[in-house]
């Protein structure tokens, strides 16, 4: 499942592939992963995409006075050819074109007015790239329940997956039950650090211990500890059985 890391790409590729040129005509091959009329997604034809921003999940691409907004889902991603599963395709006046491709059509392809809105109106927390410690402290304080759903609530910290969160409380050294209220100071600093360490990395392309590891009883890559496996707020979570205290 596409999370921030990747979203981070797809914001990326946008850029590379589709900003400042001319929109040509937007094609819907599947209507299924639109959350706005046809008829307006197609009448953006003339205009070029601007800017873009991400926040969590979410990629906003400003075309005049509205946002093309996409999710991504389970399978979404950005393409530029035409492939199997391509939903929605931009074509641009250059011969060039970005496709949003969708397997399992989880995704969405939307237009809103201002992303800022989206986002208070959905309720979502900041992007965890976006925000200090002070501010991440102050959305754990008083928080209670295992931190791994934490960590996952859209609301708390918008972005995070269910591998990146595995992948933090890994780093971290802290159980993935483990109240939110039993969490030290060290242990917040330590869980912010690392969630944007894990995060960086995982932008820049760089391999990370517990991912590439997700197999119960395997030893663990940092300890030598066992690696378990259990459903932690409805999650399949992996960790280690000897450094995560």
């Amino acid at each position: 499942m596409p999370e921030l890391p990747e979203v981070e790409s797809y914001a990326r590729t946008f850029v590379r592939h589709a900003l400042h040129r001319t929109i040509a005509r937007v094609r819907v091959l599947d209507a299924r992963v639109l959350a706005v009329r046809e008829a307006a997604l197609r009448a953006l034809k003339g205009r070029q995409f601007t800017r873009v921003r991400r926040h969590g999940k979410h990629l906003f691409a400003q075309a005049g006075d509205v946002w093309l907004r996409l999710h991504f889902g389970m399978s979404g991603d950005l393409t530029t050819e035409q492939e199997r599963f391509a939903r929605v395709v931009f074509e641009f006046a250059d011969g060039t074109l970005l496709a949003f491709d969708d397997m399992r059509l989880f995704g969405v392809v939307d237009l809103v007015r201002d992303p800022d809105e989206f986002i208070r109106e959905r309720g979502l927390g900041p992007d965890p790239l976006m925000i200090g410690l002070r501010q991440f402290r102050a959305r754990i304080a008083g928080r209670r329940g295992a931190i791994k759903p934490l960590l996952l609530s859209q609301e708390l910290i918008a972005g995070v997956g269910n591998l990146y969160a595995d992948e933090t409380l890994f780093r971290s050294g802290i159980h993935p039950r483990r109240g939110a209220d039993r969490l030290g100071d060290d242990d917040i600093k330590s869980l912010f650090a690392n969630l944007r360490r894990v995060l960086r990395d995982a932008i820049g392309g760089r391999r990370v211990f517990l991912i590439t590891h997700r197999e119960e009883g395997e030893p663990c890559p940092r300890c030598g500890g066992t690696l378990r496996r259990a459903v932690v707020g409805g999650r399949t979570t992996y960790f280690c059985d000897l450094h995560q205290k």
